[in-house]
């Protein structure tokens, strides 16, 4: 199994029928944001919590989200082409590393002022609308 979302597969230079194969949304679910972004996030978000450390939080998380979309690309060059997630996988990935970093880390939360209740609801909605919006981009951009 790739490390990256595989999109459904359409003949090239066609422009009927449906999209077939692909992931499926537990697939999805799992591969949006890779474990060693979240290894290497996780402990310095954790040790990085307090007001006096806001710029290095802040350093943390823009190293996680270019870190997410740099390993994401290098797994996809690893992968058949016809595999490879669209452009628009990578922007979807770093968006749904921020939602986490939002929804695990009361550091992030408080640095865009957001509390506990409303951080797990950003989680919640980007588990879920995040890889339905690249289902209907792939089936957009027709692949």
């Amino acid at each position: 199994m790739p490390r990256t979302v595989v999109p459904p597969v359409r003949f090239r230079n066609t422009r009927g029928g449906e999209p077939a194969g692909g992931d499926s949304l537990p697939e999805k679910l799992v591969k949006y944001v890779p474990a060693e972004t979240l290894a290497f996030f996780v402990p310095l978000a954790a040790v990085l919590d307090d007001d006096n450390r806001k710029p290095w939080l802040i350093t943390v998380l823009v190293i996680g989200i270019v870190g997410t979309a740099g390993y994401l690309w290098l797994a996809a060059r690893r992968v058949a082409e016809d595999e490879r997630p669209l452009p628009h996988f990578y922007v979807l990935a770093c968006v749904a590393f921020v939602c986490w970093a939002i929804g695990t880390s009361t550091g992030v939360a408080a640095l865009i002022g957001f509390d506990r209740v409303e951080s797990g609801v950003v989680l919640g909605l980007a588990v879920f609308l995040i890889p339905l919006a690249d289902d209907v981009l792939n089936r957009v951009l027709r692949r």
